[in-house]
C-alpha cells in the first residue's frame, strides 16, 4: 500500500484527517490521524489511530475504523514516534 503520511483522509461522514504517521502491525495498516478544519487550514486537537480495512467492492477502496482495542492502543502509542 502506499504511504498516506502527510495526506488528508477524507471519510464518508464528511470529517476529514490528516495523516501524521502510517504503520503495519501484525500484517494490517494503522494511521495515526489528527482532524483537520473544513477549509483544511488547520489542525484540530482530535487525535486518534485508525485502522485500515479493505473494501469488499473495489481493491483501490479502503474504509477506517476507529481503533479501540487497548492492547493494540498500547503497541501502537509505544511505537510511533512523532519526531
Amino acid at each position: 500500500m502506499e504511504n498516506l503520511t502527510n495526506q488528508i483522509l477524507e471519510l464518508e461522514e464528511g470529517k476529514n484527517y490528516f495523516v501524521l504517521r502510517q504503520a503495519s502491525y501484525k500484517g494490517k495498516t494503522y494511521f495515526l490521524v489528527v482532524g483537520v478544519t473544513p477549509d483544511e487550514e488547520n489542525f484540530t486537537n482530535e487525535f486518534m489511530f485508525l485502522e485500515k480495512v479493505d473494501s469488499e467492492n473495489d481493491e483501490n477502496l479502503f474504509d477506517v475504523e476507529e481503533v479501540t482495542d487497548p492492547a493494540i492502543l498500547e503497541v501502537l502509542a509505544k511505537n510511533i514516534k512523532l519526531d
